[in-house]
Parts: structure tokens; C-alpha cells; sequence
């Protein structure tokens, strides 16, 4: 038996993720109770996405709360996404931006993109500006 050499054609790739993940990232934006420095999770399950939902600041908590997620739902998690609006260092600096990773069972690479973000002037609304920004891939060890 020689080496397993996947099959480029049949394996799931992460770039098949974009398009789902730039419509999380506007979803996310319409999210009434989005505000900075907080971290969100949403699972979808058998077609549908689920709302939105606020996390903790800690991170093992988090991670609880979405294996916990996970394990409760009534059919299994088809795709995860989790983001983290705030300052984040991009590029040599601080910057305000959305950061997320998007998950799909299947897939052992989970993408990781974002945006930059502005808040409005008159208010606490949080906007997206520029380009849809793909940051790289990482292992898929969730769903």
C-alpha cells in the first residue's frame, strides 16, 4: 500500500468558502447587538443559519460554549463561524477590524478572513470599509 495522495479534484478546498464567508461578514454587520472588543459565534444546521450570538472575552469559556453548541444541536453543525471585532494587528500596526474564521464539516481547512472597521461619527454603529480581506487558512478542529 503506498501513501494516501488526495485527489485535487474531489477534496474540499478552502477557497470554496469565500463566497459563504463574505455573506457572514455583512451578516454579522446587521447583528443589532454588534459592538467592539467581542468576540461571536453562529452555527448553521441543516441549511439554515442560526443568530448571531455574543461570547466572552475568555477564551476558554468560549471554547466550551461552542463544543457545547455543537454537541446540543438536534442534527449535525454543518458550518461555524467566529468573530472577533477590535484592534488587531495588521500589517505593522493596530488597526479596527472584523476578524473571523469560517468552518464547514468536511473540511480539515478553515478559512480566516476579515475587514477593516469604522464606527460611525454620530453614533456607536460599526461599519465595514475597503476590501474583503483573506488572511489564510487553519485547521478545522471543530466541526
Amino acid at each position: 500500500m503506498g501513501d494516501y495522495i488526495p485527489n485535487q479534484e474531489t477534496e474540499p478546498k478552502v477557497g470554496d468558502l469565500i463566497d459563504d464567508a463574505k455573506a457572514s461578514l455583512v451578516e454579522l454587520f446587521q447583528f443589532q447587538e454588534l459592538r467592539r472588543e467581542q468576540w461571536f459565534m453562529r452555527v448553521s444546521v441543516g441549511g439554515h443559519a442560526r443568530c448571531w450570538e455574543s461570547l466572552t472575552t475568555d477564551s476558554q469559556e468560549n471554547n466550551k460554549t461552542i463544543k457545547q453548541r455543537i454537541r446540543e444541536s438536534e442534527a449535525p453543525v454543518a458550518d461555524l463561524v467566529l468573530a472577533f471585532i477590535g484592534p488587531i494587528q495588521w500589517r505593522g500596526r493596530k488597526q479596527l477590524m472584523a476578524y473571523m474564521q469560517y468552518f464547514r464539516r468536511d473540511y480539515p481547512t478553515g478559512l480566516l478572513f476579515g475587514s477593516h472597521v469604522k464606527q460611525t461619527l454620530f453614533g456607536k454603529k460599526l461599519r465595514t470599509y475597503g476590501g474583503f480581506l483573506v488572511m489564510g487558512g487553519c485547521q478545522n478542529v471543530w466541526v
